[in-house]
Parts: C-alpha cells; sequence; structure tokens
C-alpha cells in the first residue's frame, strides 16, 4: 500500500520562505531563517554533502522522515527559478543543479510547461 508524507518546516501562519524569492535568494528573504533548526542537523547535512552536525532527538526525526522516500512532489517555487514561464535560452536545473540532495524521482507542479 502506498504512503505519502507531508515533510516541511512551515511558520505558525502558514509561510515555507520569505518575500521575494529568486534565483540569488532561494527562500527569499528572512526565509532561511524559518529552516535554521534542521540545517544543523547532521542527517540534513549528510544529504547535502556536509560534514558535521547535531545529533539528537531531532536528528533522528528528519532521518526516519527522509528514508524509503520513492518520489518528492514539489511546487514550482520549492524547485526554484523564478516566477512564471521558464526562461528556454537558460535552462533552470533546481536549486541544487546536479548536486541535489534528492536521491530519488523529482516532480515539479506548475502552470507553466518546461
Amino acid at each position: 500500500m502506498a504512503r505519502l508524507r507531508f515533510t516541511i518546516s512551515m511558520s505558525l501562519d502558514g509561510y515555507v520562505a520569505g518575500p521575494d524569492q529568486r534565483p540569488d535568494q532561494a527562500l527569499g528573504r528572512g526565509g532561511e531563517s524559518l529552516h535554521d533548526w534542521v540545517v544543523r542537523l547532521r542527517s540534513w547535512r549528510e544529504m547535502h554533502g556536509m560534514e558535521g552536525g547535531a545529533e539528537g532527538v531531532d536528528d533522528e526525526v528528519v532521518r526516519e522522515s527522509t528514508a524509503n522516500v520513492g518520489a518528492t512532489i514539489m511546487g514550482r517555487n520549492m524547485f526554484g527559478g523564478h516566477p512564471g514561464p521558464w526562461d528556454a535560452e537558460k535552462p533552470w536545473r533546481g536549486w541544487c543543479g546536479d548536486n541535489t540532495p534528492f536521491k530519488h524521482q523529482v516532480f515539479v507542479i506548475t502552470h507553466n510547461p518546461r
């Protein structure tokens, strides 16, 4: 039986990024502070090719929640680039480029065909 997991850091008022998201500011103005708690964890750092990191209950939860994932579904802003139509002259490959932390298929939901 298939299972679906929804995992993302979200503020109490429903935001997952700050305003003014753009290619040089992936999480928008001030958006990184919402995710500071996970960036310091060993499991997150390992997924992103970084060393070190904190261990403990938070790290165990993140490690368990990212295990055995078959695919990720994300919106256009999480995949990134810019709002609106895709730029055919400068194709966007995502915030992470070829060094993606996703080791499985990723489906991007968008109103703009690529």
